[in-house]
């Protein structure tokens, strides 16, 4: 594991090396486990939040443009009468 530093975080390998020295590796990686399942999880929660407002944005532009696209030739129309 410390042949690739960028792959896993220096308390993941220290867990690791304390796990296969005490003999308890599956009990650690199970422990290492449930916390990224929890952290995966709270990212997964948070996502909608994230993604709502951008959406909301993306099709307030759509309908906007559909309005001009809509409203702009009605106006054309009207001012060469």
């Amino acid at each position: 594991m410390s042949q690739y530093p960028n792959l896993f975080t220096p308390v993941v390998a220290q867990m690791v090396a304390i796990g296969e020295e005490t003999g308890e590796l599956d009990s650690i990686l199970e422990e290492l486990a449930g916390f990224y399942e929890e952290e995966i999880d709270l990212i997964m929660d948070n996502l909608p939040a994230i993604i709502e407002p951008v959406l909301i944005l993306a099709l307030g532009v759509g309908v906007g443009g559909v309005a001009i696209a809509i409203i702009m030739p009605m106006y054309s129309i009207t001012s060469a009468i």
